[in-house]
């Protein structure tokens, strides 16, 4: 009985090690030949993908998640896309609104002592433009798209009070 009881706790073993295994490897990786020569179409497909599953183990730094989000931001600068094409290929935005509501965002604290609002990084340290996509990974970096004319024309990573 000891033994069946030794071979059957081994078992579960396995599988749940398996099991976790798979789950935090599969969720994360990229499904892309090459994150570098993708099109931006195929880095939006695999970047919602993982986006989707919202494994803790993907907000790593160096994950296939931020490589294929840091290469879109690249492509997307590159190709001067427009904010609804951002949106379009990466999802609801944290933030984007034109400067002057940028501007006047304020994270405040409500009379419940919960922080209302958004927190952004602060306008003086963002590329000049006129329009603002915002999009927050690992609940601490912020990639921040600039638009003039309803172009991205910069980007930049801001976290917590310094740049990328």
């Amino acid at each position: 009985m000891h033994k069946i009881i030794q071979h059957v706790a081994a078992v579960l073993l396995l599988v749940s090690t398996t099991h976790i295994t798979l789950a935090q490897a599969g969720g994360c990786n990229t499904t892309l030949e090459s994150i570098e020569t993708a099109s931006l179409e195929e880095l939006s497909q695999d970047f919602l993908r993982l986006a989707s599953y919202r494994n803790p183990y993907c907000d790593t730094t160096n994950s296939d998640y931020e490589k294929v989000m840091k290469r879109m931001e690249v492509v997307m600068k590159e190709q001067k896309v427009s904010k609804e094409d951002i949106i379009r290929l990466m999802g609801t935005p944290y933030y984007h609104g034109p400067l002057a509501e940028y501007e006047n965002q304020k994270l405040t604290i409500g009379r419940d002592g919960k922080p209302k609002g958004k927190s952004l990084p602060p306008s003086y340290k963002i590329p000049p433009g006129e329009y603002y996509v915002v999009y927050l990974w690992r609940k601490k970096d912020y990639l921040v798209f600039a638009l003039k004319g309803n172009q991205v024309s910069e980007t930049t990573w801001w976290e917590k009070g310094s740049y990328r």
